[in-house]
């Protein structure tokens, strides 16, 4: 019995839309377990996100923040980083609207500090850090890291609009890598509004 072009046509009609019904249901079931092979964050995940309490003031309100501890004391290396902090900003695009770039300094910081960094970027956020947001920050980076670390092993942190830290990142970080996530993360949430 061979089957006409009609009855070819028909059960290729129901392949094309109970297909990927089955194949959902397998994937679903306990036959098949699937695991994505990994994450796709650059940075280190902050699990479970932590609340940073951070005074936001009008322009950082509603955004996405990079905040950036400065090193003590703030020298060239730590200006330099500041510049790929700019960078980074800058190449963020059109994104950058919804991203603001925040260096905390763990004490009062110099005036000379403070013009040499504003020459460097005028729309970076200047904070000073309490010492609840220091102990957050420290908190965050003993969750991130196997071995207990201060304020010199993680230097960067990513926060939500929400004042949520979701990533972080080392010193030693490559700028692109805080790019490519913050891409990815404005992506998404600018889809959701």
């Amino acid at each position: 019995m061979s089957l006409s072009r009609q009855q070819f046509t028909l059960i290729g009609i129901f392949a094309l839309f109970f297909g990927p019904l089955i194949v959902v249901m397998l994937m679903r079931s306990s036959w098949w377990q699937y695991q994505p092979s990994g994450m796709k964050n650059l940075g280190l995940l902050v699990q479970p996100p932590q609340q940073i309490t951070l005074e936001r003031t009008a322009e950082t309100s509603d955004k996405w923040l990079i905040l950036h501890v400065l090193g003590e004391p703030c020298e060239q290396a730590c200006i330099d980083n500041t510049a790929a902090l700019r960078q980074v900003h800058r190449a963020a695009g059109r994104h950058a609207e919804h991203l603001e770039v925040v260096l905390l300094s763990q004490s009062p910081m110099a005036p000379e500090l403070h013009a040499k960094l504003d020459a460097v970027y005028p729309a970076f956020n200047f904070v000073e850090g309490s010492e609840t947001l220091i102990a957050t920050l420290l908190d965050i980076n003993a969750s991130v890291s196997d071995t207990p670390a201060g304020l010199n092993d993680i230097h960067t942190y990513l926060l939500d609009p929400m004042s949520n830290g979701v990533l972080a990142y080392t010193a030693t970080a490559n700028p692109g890598d805080l790019l490519n996530d913050l891409k990815r993360l404005l992506k998404w949430s600018d889809q959701q509004k």
